[in-house]
């Protein structure tokens, strides 16, 4: 299954690619950078920054400062990885910032689109990350 993440909301988006990987199909989502994150943009940056700050540099826990990073890791707490098949899940899925060149002509699933009948608080996940990295 090919998922694209233009305008997208991730929680949902991501709901629906883990149950996708855990059925055993294959889950590519594409435009990872135009998935959107619903909230307000100050508390959602604030509770990424808090994640990444607590835990030791040895211990973790470990956030990820990457687009990529960022919609993997919501997907993963949607799979229980640390049994066999929620790892092969996991493994099954994979994410990209843009449309590669071997899924530019595939039929792409839209799911969880951001509804603009009304304004709505979101940040894209490309922002989040471009902060994030900013405040290392």
């Amino acid at each position: 299954m090919i998922f694209n993440g233009k305008d997208s909301i991730l929680g949902r988006l991501s709901t629906e690619a883990a149950k996708a990987a855990l059925e055993g199909d294959e889950v590519v989502i594409v435009n990872a950078n135009d998935i959107v994150i619903i909230g307000g943009k100050n508390s959602i940056v604030y509770k990424y920054k808090e994640r990444r700050r607590i835990g030791t540099m040895a211990k973790g826990p470990f956030f990820p400062r990457t687009t990529i990073g960022i919609v993997k890791r919501s997907i993963r707490g949607m799979v229980k990885r640390k049994r066999s098949k929620g790892m092969d899940a996991f493994r099954r899925i994979k994410v990209y910032e843009g449309v590669p060149e071997e899924y530019k002509n595939k039929e792409m699933i839209d799911t969880a689109k951001v509804k603009m009948d009304r304004p709505v608080h979101k940040i894209k996940v490309s922002e989040l990350a471009n902060i994030l990295k900013q405040n290392i």
